[in-house]
C-alpha cells in the first residue's frame, strides 16, 4: 500500500478528488468510512459537499485526530479501554491524590511553597490540572522522554510523579502504546487483526509527529489518503520573514529569501509540518498536485495569486494598481463590539442587495472571543425590526458554560454556600427559566414575590446564625428567615394593623390569591437552605456527584425545552464520579474545588448546533477555518487578543528546549489568519476596535492586521491615496451619524431608525416642536365629575394627570432595585415613612419605644445599636413637630370629617375634608414644605371656605418640619374656585404650563422669571423640577417652557394663595 497526498490551495479542489477516491466502494457495504478532520464544522461541511457532488452520503464517521488513534490502539492492541486513564481529566485527580506524600521531599520543594496557605485544596487542584495538561502534551510531542524516564530512577519531581503515576496506573499511556503499536505493525502476521480498509485525513492544518508516525506505519498495510491545503505550490520550504531576516548576520542575509511576505511571516506552522510530513513518511507516497490559480482581477484574488505563486513585491517597479472601487479586501476600524456588529450588519445588507446570487449561507464571521461578541451579535442581527432587513444567523461553537441555561443555574447554585446569600443573587437564581418552569412560576408571580422582597426589607443571610459565620453580630433583621416568617405571618393571621406577634410582625399585604405563589416561593427557598448548608461539607467524588444529581432534581425541570441540555450537564455530573474511579481518588474535597472542575469542564461541552444552518455562521476562528466562503468576515481582531500568545507554566520542560512541530498557539493562530484569506473568494471583511470610545484616540489592531496591510502596501499602489487609507474605513462613534446618510460609498446605513434618530437630533438644535400642536377634543363629561383627590392630584402635576386619564401613557416606577446590604441609615422614603408613623402614634399618646420594635421588624433601621441611635434621632424630631401639633389642639375636641359632594359651574366635587377643629382646619406632615403641599391646603381651604356648613372653621393651617403657613377666611372663594376649574378643565385638553415649585417660586418673586428658572433647571446636588418625566415628554423639546401663559397662570392661580396667607419658619 501507499501513502497518497492530495494538496491544493483551493478546498473546493480537495472534495472534488475526495469525492472521487470514495466513490471506488469499500469491500464491505456495513463498513463505515473514516473520515479524520479537525473541527465540527468541517464535518459538516464536508458531508453537504460529498452529498452534492455524489448524490447521496451516508455511513461515514468522523473522529478527531486523537480518537482515531485512540480508535486503532483499541482495534490491533489487547486489553486498550474504550476511553484512556491517561487522559488529561484522570490524570488531574490522579496527581492531585499523589502529591500530598511527595510535597515534603526536597525534590518537590518548590510545590511546597507554591501550596503555603492551600486551606481548601484548590490550588493543590489547579495545580495538578497544570501538571496534567503538561504531561499529557509530553505524550504527543515528547514520547521518548517520558519512557527514558521510566526506565531510570531519582531525577527532578516531573520524572519522580510521572514514573509513580505511570506504575500506579490503569492500561497504558499515549507514548507507551505508539511504542507497542509500531512494533506490532512492524511483525504482523497475515489473518491477524485487520487494519481499517480506508483512513482518509481531510482538510487538517497541522498533525503533531506523533499521529504522523502512526499514519505512515499504517500506510505500509492500508490505504492512507491526505487531503492538505497548501497555501503555495512552489518550493517555500526555506523561505524566512524579513523579522527573521533582520536576526540574521550579514553573510547569512545574502543567502535567505524572504518570497512572498505573508507567506514567510504567516505560515511557519504550515512550512514546518510540510517538512514534517516528508520526514514522516516511510513508505512510497504518491503526490497529486491540485492547485489552482484564482487570477488578478481583484485585490483579494491577486493576494491569494502571489501566495500560491510566491510572488513578493521586488521594489517600488514591482507594485500593482488597485482602484478604490474593489472592495475585495475591506477593513474597518470601530469604536465598541456593538459598532462593529451595527457596522456588519450594514456592510453585509450592502453585499447581499448588490452580489447577485448571494445569500447568508455564503457568509462566515469568525471572532477570537466569540463569548464577547455573541450578545452583541444577537442584539444587533436579532434585535432588527425591520424584517426586510433582518438577516438569518446562527452562533456556533458555543460552550454549556456560557451559553447553556441549566449550567448557568447550576453553576450559579454551586456559587450560595459560603456566600451572604444576597437577594440579588438568589432571585437571579429563581427568574431563570429552567428555575421558573421547575416551581410552576410565571412572570407575574415573579413581579409578586420581587415586590415581597422589596417591602419586607430582605437584604442578605439565612438567619442570625448564617451571619455570625461572618464574624457579624448575630442579628436576624432584614434576614431570610425574617422576611418569610412576615409573609407567612401575613398569611396566616387575619389583618389588625401593625400589631406584633411573638416579637414578628406580620405582613399585612398578602392578598389571598397570592398563597399559591407564596407556597411556590417557601418551597425554592426552603431548598436554597438546605443547599447552602448542606453542601459546605467535604464529601467524596461519589458523595458529590449524588448531591450534584439531587440539586439537578431540586432546581432544574425535567420538561422537553430542557431535556438535552439537562441530560448533557447530568453527564458532565457522572463524570466526576467516573474519573474519581478511574484515579482511585478517595480523599473528601471542598465545594470550592468541585465548582472549579465543574465549570471547566462545561467549558469543554459544546452545544454541538449552529454550524451551516443556512444563515449567516457567527463562530469562534478554530471550528470553519479553511472552509472557503464568498464572503469571510474576521470580527474583533484587536491587539493583544489575537493572535494568542502561548503562556506555558514555568517547569515545562518543552518551553525551554523547543522542537520543530511542538505546538505553538502564536503560529497557529498566524496561519488561521493566512487560512482565513485563502478561503475568502469575493470578499475578506475585517474589524477591529481601532477608535478609543473614550476619546477617540487610535488603538492599534492585531498585529496580523498591521502585517496584512503592510503586505498589501508593498505589493500595490492606488494613485493620489496611501493603501492602507483606501483600505480601512475609520467609523463613527453613534450609529446615527450624519456621515452615515449624506450619500458616502463607504459609510452607509440601512437603519431606519437611525435615519430618525438623526432627525431628532437634528430637529433638537434646530426649530423646537411642541408636545401637541392644537388642542385635544373636549373631555368625556364625566369628567366634570371630580373627586376631591382628582382635583388635588391634577394640580401636583397638570402635565402628568392629562398624560395618565386622556392619552393612557403612564410613567411606569422604575423596578426598586434589590439591595444587597442591610440599612446604615434611613434615608429618602424610609425615613419619611417613619416620622410619618411615629408622628401619628405619638400624637396618639402611644410610646415611642412600642413603635421600635415595630419599625425594626420593618426592616427599615441599621442593626443593634445604630439603628436605636437613628430611632432616637427620629423621636428628637418628631416630637418638636408633636409639640408644636400639641399647641394647636391641646384641650379641644376634634370636629367630624365633613363629607362635602358640591356643585359649581357644571363640575361636581365629591370628597372628605378631615383635620378639622372648632378655629381651624389643621393639616400636618413630617417633612419640609413644598410647593405641592401649600397647593393642595388652598384648594381644600377654598373648598371649605366656599361650601362648609355653619360651624366649620374658615381658617386653615398647615404645619410642616419647617414651616407654618395660615390660610385666613377667603371672601371670594367660590370665584376663585371657578378659575381652578377652567384651568382643569383647559389642562385635560392641553398641557398646562403650571409646575407647582417653579410657577410658585415665579408669583412669590413679582414675576421674575430667572429667579423661577433656578426652580426649574437642575443645579449642584438639586434635581430641578424640569427633570420631572411628564414634564420633559410635554415641554423638553421647547426652547423655553417658561415662556407663553406659564406667567399669567401662575400669577392668577397662585398671587390669591400668597394674598392670604401668613408663613411663619421654625
Amino acid at each position: 500500500m501507499s501513502l497518497q497526498i492530495y494538496t491544493s490551495n483551493r478546498m473546493e479542489n480537495l472534495v472534488s478528488a475526495l469525492a472521487l477516491v470514495l466513490a471506488e466502494p469499500l469491500a464491505s457495504p456495513f463498513t463505515p468510512e473514516l473520515i479524520v478532520v479537525q473541527s465540527k464544522g468541517m464535518q459538516r461541511w464536508l458531508a453537504m459537499e460529498l452529498a452534492g457532488r455524489l448524490g447521496i452520503w451516508a455511513n461515514c464517521i468522523y473522529p478527531f485526530p486523537n480518537k482515531m488513534v485512540w480508535q486503532l490502539f483499541c482495534r490491533m492492541l489487547p486489553d486498550v479501554p474504550d476511553a484512556s486513564y491517561y487522559s488529561s481529566g484522570v490524570m488531574t485527580w490522579k496527581i492531585m491524590g499523589l502529591l500530598p506524600k511527595y510535597l515534603e521531599r526536597q525534590e518537590f520543594a518548590p510545590l511546597r511553597h507554591y501550596l503555603e496557605g492551600d486551606n481548601d485544596g484548590l490550588k493543590r487542584f489547579q495545580l495538578a490540572g497544570k501538571i496534567a495538561d503538561t504531561f499529557d502534551q509530553y505524550t504527543l510531542y515528547r514520547p521518548e522522554m517520558l519512557l527514558e524516564w521510566e526506565e531510570g530512577v531519582g531525577g527532578e519531581w516531573q520524572e519522580i510523579l510521572w514514573r509513580d503515576l505511570a506504575s500506579s496506573g490503569t492500561g497504558q499511556h499515549r507514548a507507551r502504546l505508539k511504542q507497542e503499536f509500531i512494533h506490532l505493525l512492524a511483525g504482523r502476521q497475515p489473518g491477524e487483526k485487520e487494519l481499517p480498509e480506508r483512513i482518509t485525513v481531510f482538510g487538517i492544518s497541522y498533525l503533531p509527529r506523533y499521529h504522523m508516525d502512526i499514519l505512515a506505519t499504517v500506510a505500509r498495510d492500508a490505504q492512507v489518503t491526505l487531503f492538505l491545503l497548501s497555501p503555495c505550490r512552489e518550493y517555500w520550504g526555506d523561505i524566512v520573514s524579513t523579522r527573521e531576516i533582520a536576526r540574521r548576520s550579514q553573510v547569512e542575509r545574502d543567502y535567505l529569501v524572504e518570497g512572498n511576505p505573508l507567506l514567510a511571516s504567516l505560515g511557519k506552522l504550515a512550512r514546518d509540518f510540510s517538512n514534517m510530513v516528508m520526514d514522516s513518511i516511510h513508505v512510497t507516497a504518491d503526490d497529486h498536485d491540485l492547485y489552482a490559480d484564482p487570477g488578478e482581477g481583484l485585490l483579494l484574488t491577486a493576494i491569494q495569486s502571489d501566495i500560491l505563486n510566491l510572488r513578493g513585491a521586488e521594489g517600488n517597479e514591482g507594485k500593482r494598481p488597485i482602484t478604490a472601487a474593489d472592495r475585495s479586501v475591506q477593513v474597518h476600524s470601530c469604536h465598541s463590539p456593538m459598532r462593529e456588529m451595527e457596522i456588519l450588519h450594514d456592510n453585509l445588507l450592502a453585499l447581499l442587495e448588490r452580489e447577485e446570487g448571494l445569500t447568508p449561507r455564503d457568509i462566515v464571521v469568525m471572532t477570537p472571543d466569540i463569548e464577547t461578541y455573541a450578545p452583541y451579535i444577537s442584539m444587533v442581527f436579532e434585535g432588527c425590526r425591520d424584517q426586510d432587513r433582518k438577516i438569518p444567523y446562527s452562533i456556533a461553537d458555543r460552550t454549556l458554560a456560557s451559553e447553556g441555561q441549566v449550567a448557568g443555574v447550576i453553576l450559579k447554585l454551586l456559587g450560595l454556600p459560603g456566600s451572604r446569600l444576597t437577594v440579588a443573587s438568589v432571585f437571579d437564581i429563581l427568574e431563570s427559566l429552567p428555575v421558573r418552569r421547575r416551581f410552576g412560576l410565571d412572570g407575574r408571580e415573579l413581579e409578586t414575590i420581587r415586590g415581597w422582597i422589596v417591602e419586607t426589607r430582605t437584604r442578605w443571610g439565612i438567619d442570625e446564625e448564617h451571619r455570625a459565620g461572618f464574624g457579624l453580630p448575630a442579628y436576624g433583621e432584614n434576614s431570610w428567615f425574617a422576611g418569610l416568617d412576615r409573609l407567612l405571618l401575613g398569611y396566616a393571621m387575619p389583618e389588625e394593623g401593625e400589631q406584633l406577634f411573638d416579637g414578628m410582625l406580620p405582613f399585612d399585604e398578602m392578598e389571598g390569591d397570592s398563597t399559591q405563589t407564596l407556597g411556590k416561593f417557601v418551597d425554592f427557598m426552603q431548598r436554597i437552605v438546605r443547599l447552602a448548608r448542606d453542601l459546605a461539607a467535604k464529601r467524596t467524588l461519589g458523595e458529590w456527584r449524588e448531591a450534584l444529581r439531587a440539586l439537578l432534581a431540586d432546581f432544574i425541570a425535567a420538561d422537553d425545552d430542557s431535556a438535552f441540555e439537562l441530560a448533557t450537564v447530568a453527564g458532565v455530573v457522572d463524570a466526576i464520579e467516573e474519573l474519581g474511579g478511574k484515579a482511585e481518588f478517595t480523599e473528601k474535597i471542598e465545594l470550592p474545588l468541585v465548582r472549579s472542575w465543574f465549570l471547566s469542564r462545561l467549558g469543554e461541552e459544546e452545544k454541538g448546533h449552529g454550524f451551516l444552518t443556512g444563515g449567516v455562521t457567527f463562530c469562534a476562528m478554530l471550528p470553519m477555518r479553511s472552509i472557503p466562503f464568498r464572503v469571510v468576515a474576521l470580527v474583533g481582531m484587536n491587539d493583544n487578543v489575537f493572535p494568542r500568545q502561548s503562556r506555558p507554566p514555568g517547569f515545562d520542560l518543552m518551553a525551554g528546549n523547543p522542537r520543530p512541530g511542538d505546538r505553538s498557539l502564536r503560529d497557529e493562530d498566524r496561519y488561521l489568519f493566512l487560512e482565513c484569506i485563502l478561503s475568502a473568494r469575493q470578499y475578506l471583511y475585517i474589524s477591529y476596535i481601532g477608535q478609543s470610545i473614550r476619546d477617540n484616540s487610535t488603538i492599534p489592531p492585531s498585529v496580523l492586521v498591521s502585517e496584512f496591510l503592510d503586505a498589501i502596501g508593498r505589493g500595490y499602489y492606488s494613485d493620489g491615496m496611501d493603501t492602507a487609507e483606501m483600505l480601512v474605513t475609520r467609523h463613527r462613534l453613534q450609529a446615527f451619524s450624519r456621515g452615515y446618510f449624506d450619500g458616502s460609498p463607504r459609510l452607509f446605513s440601512y437603519s431606519s431608525e437611525n435615519c430618525a434618530a438623526l432627525i431628532e437630533a437634528a430637529d433638537s438644535t434646530g426649530q423646537q416642536t411642541a408636545f401637541m400642536a392644537v388642542p385635544m377634543k373636549d373631555p368625556p363629561q364625566e369628567m366634570r365629575e371630580i373627586s376631591l383627590a382628582q382635583l388635588l392630584r391634577f394640580f401636583t402635576n397638570p402635565a402628568g394627570f392629562l398624560l395618565e386619564n386622556r392619552l393612557q401613557i403612564r410613567f411606569d416606577e422604575v423596578s426598586t432595585p434589590l439591595e444587597g446590604r442591610e440599612p446604615f441609615a434611613v434615608a429618602g422614603l424610609d425615613a419619611y415613612n417613619l416620622n410619618q408613623d411615629l408622628l401619628e402614634r405619638r400624637l396618639r399618646g402611644e410610646d415611642a419605644g412600642e413603635f421600635l420594635a415595630i419599625a425594626r421588624c420593618r426592616g427599615i433601621l441599621p442593626p443593634a445599636r445604630q439603628g436605636e441611635m437613628v430611632f432616637a434621632a427620629a423621636v428628637k424630631e418628631t416630637d418638636q413637630l408633636v409639640a408644636r401639633i400639641a399647641a394647636e389642639t391641646a384641650g379641644i375636641t376634634p370636629l367630624e370629617p365633613w363629607h362635602l359632594d358640591v356643585a359649581l359651574g357644571g363640575f361636581r366635587i365629591s370628597g372628605t375634608l378631615d383635620g378639622l377643629w372648632p378655629e381651624r382646619k389643621i393639616a400636618y406632615r413630617c417633612a419640609k414644605l413644598k410647593a405641592k403641599d401649600e397647593i393642595r391646603a388652598w384648594i381644600e381651604h377654598l373648598l371649605l371656605n366656599a361650601f362648609a356648613p355653619k360651624g366649620l372653621p374658615r381658617e386653615s393651617r398647615l404645619i410642616m418640619k419647617d414651616a407654618t403657613v395660615t390660610f385666613g377666611p377667603v371672601d371670594n372663594a367660590v370665584d376663585l374656585l371657578d378659575s381652578i376649574l377652567a384651568r382643569y378643565w383647559q389642562g385635560l385638553m392641553m398641557p398646562l404650563r403650571f409646575f407647582p415649585a417653579t410657577s410658585l417660586e415665579y408669583a412669590l418673586s413679582g414675576g421674575d422669571v430667572e429667579k423661577a428658572r433656578k426652580k426649574w433647571e437642575s443645579a449642584h446636588k438639586y434635581t430641578g423640577e424640569g427633570e420631572d418625566p411628564c414634564f420633559r415628554l410635554c415641554f423638553g423639546r421647547e426652547e423655553d417652557p417658561l415662556s407663553g401663559e406659564f406667567g399669567p397662570l401662575a400669577l392668577e392661580l397662585l398671587c390669591p394663595m400668597i394674598d392670604r396667607r401668613s408663613k411663619g419658619a421654625v
